[in-house]
């Protein structure tokens, strides 16, 4: 019987995907709770392509596809699009986490390693929240886990077609979401690792890039006039945004810190699984064995994709990151822990005992976060598109978070005239004043709102709007409308 093969272990796999799909209908998003899910939204009902990344084309393809089809049968209306994206995504939360325990066995054919691998992932609070959400990480570990399954079964076997066929699927994995890009050098290295004529791995590699790269090369093929301008334009204001917020020491603590959150399991015992990879097998002259070198390399490539985040000048707003590195450490931490259980001793009682009781703290505090802190500001992002319907159509929005609520509903044609002065890349800075300006020449009204907390932005120690702000309490004569929301006037 294959050591390494999967399916005869549904006892397994079959309760894994169970408790991916109940986590995630547990934790659901109520409406859209990331600034990146209303823009997915609305490139779905537009057919437009994403700035972000590859242009995460498989991604936003599969989903129009599918918001087509419930527009056309069901009536489903633009501004409920949403909808289809996020029970997509809870639906491939199960087959996710299968996949994971696949190519976990394939790379140590140890059920208990396997297993206990899928768990970090599958337990991670972080993999938990948008197992629930409209967004593309779910999707993208799909995509990862499967094809990277095919790729080395398929070198295991010695099938070099369906290694290259595999290969290019790891690439357009890329096009879900940019897990691939980080990982690509095992596409050839596991090639090498395996033997396989140096053509092979080579031509594995570039196939893999090549595809990895369909995604923006297609959507500048068949939407040059939209997609062009709009990376450029993406990438001017992310300069000005990598400018206003400039890495600091302090990411070296964040990351620490959100390593934690996402999986305080592998963050505690990657350096003890570490030290034993390299106490056991290198001081042998005949080094580790094909199975510790596969190990290794998605581990090395799991590491450094996280190490990189340090010079990410967006890491404090962004903790979901850190899922990119864990894919691929999950595997190490998963073998340490096998090796540990089996040796029965007290030292193994205590560290199971200690990392199934962080874990379990981890999803309670996800728990509480979301009921205390995350669902509040979503249903109030919900509720908010009711404070400002009678406002006039033309209207004009300095409105914080609650920017691409004002942005989604415009691109589906349901608000079609509102405008939006855009919180965060895209704020004006000192020419704030001549942009409010503009509007009210032009007779469009412009109101703000000044509830703090529609300015905050997660871990970050300065907000680049709070001078405009002031500018507006000084500058113009504000007209109280409802709440924190006011009208923007000039000063008589």
């Amino acid at each position: 019987m294959d050591s390494r093969d999967w399916k005869g272990d549904y006892r397994i796999w079959l309760p894994l995907a169970l408790l991916a799909w109940a986590l995630a209908l547990v934790v659901r998003d109520p409406f859209i709770a990331d600034w990146d899910g209303f823009d997915y939204a609305a490139e779905v009902v537009q057919g437009l392509p994403s700035v972000l990344g590859l242009g995460r084309a498989l991604f936003l393809a599969y989903n129009r596809a599918l918001w087509l089809l419930a527009h056309h049968w069901f009536g489903l209306p633009p501004e409920r699009a949403f909808l289809v994206i996020k029970y997509g995504v809870i639906a491939q939360s199960g087959p996710a986490i299968v996949g994971l325990y696949a190519l976990y066995k394939e790379l140590m054919a140890d059920r208990l390693a396997a297993l206990l691998g899928s768990l970090m992932v599958a337990l991670s609070p972080l993999y938990v929240i948008y197992s629930g959400r409209g967004m593309s990480e779910i999707p993208g570990t799909l995509m990862w886990g499967w094809s990277l399954w095919w790729m080395l079964r398929s070198l295991r076997l010695g099938n070099s077609g369906r290694y290259l066929v595999a290969a290019a699927l790891f690439g357009l994995g890329a096009n879900m979401r940019e897990f691939a890009v980080f990982y690509l050098p095992v596409v050839a290295l596991a090639g090498w690792i395996y033997g396989v004529r140096w053509v092979w791995p080579l031509s594995a590699f570039v196939i893999a890039v090549f595809a990895a790269l369909a995604g923006p090369v297609f959507w500048a093929l068949f939407q040059p006039d939209y997609y062009l301008p709009a990376v450029r334009a993406w990438y001017r204001v992310s300069a000005q945004e990598r400018r206003e917020h400039q890495v600091t020491i302090r990411n070296l603590w964040l990351l620490i810190a959100y390593a934690f959150i996402c999986s305080p399991a592998a963050t505690l015992i990657t350096p003890a699984a570490y030290r034993s990879l390299y106490r056991r097998f290198f001081p042998e002259r005949s080094g580790p064995d094909r199975q510790q070198r596969l190990l290794l390399l998605v581990s090395f490539f799991g590491l450094l994709s996280a190490v990189m985040l340090v010079a990410n000048h967006d890491l404090a707003v962004n903790p979901r990151y850190l899922l990119t590195g864990l894919l691929g450490l999950a595997p190490l931490g998963g073998w340490w822990l096998a090796e540990l259980v089996r040796k029965k001793s007290r030292l193994c009682y205590g560290v199971m005992t200690l990392l199934a009781l962080l874990t379990l703290s981890g999803l309670i505090g996800m728990e509480i976060y979301l009921d205390r802190v995350q669902w509040p500001r979503t249903y109030a992002t919900r509720d908010y598109v009711a404070k400002i319907s009678a406002l006039p159509d033309q209207s004009v929005f300095i409105v914080g978070r609650n920017t691409p609520l004002v942005n989604f509903y415009r691109a589906v044609g349901a608000r079609p005239r509102w405008q939006v002065i855009p919180f965060g890349s895209g704020w004006p800075d000192e020419r704030l004043g001549e942009v409010i300006d503009l509007h009210l020449k032009e007779g469009r009204p412009v109101y703000v709102d000044l509830d703090r907390t529609l300015w905050s932005e997660g871990m970050r120690d300065h907000s680049r709007e709070s001078a405009g702000l002031e500018m507006i309490r000084r500058s113009y004569q504000l007209e109280s409308v409802r709440d924190s929301l006011c009208r923007v006037s000039r000063r008589l």
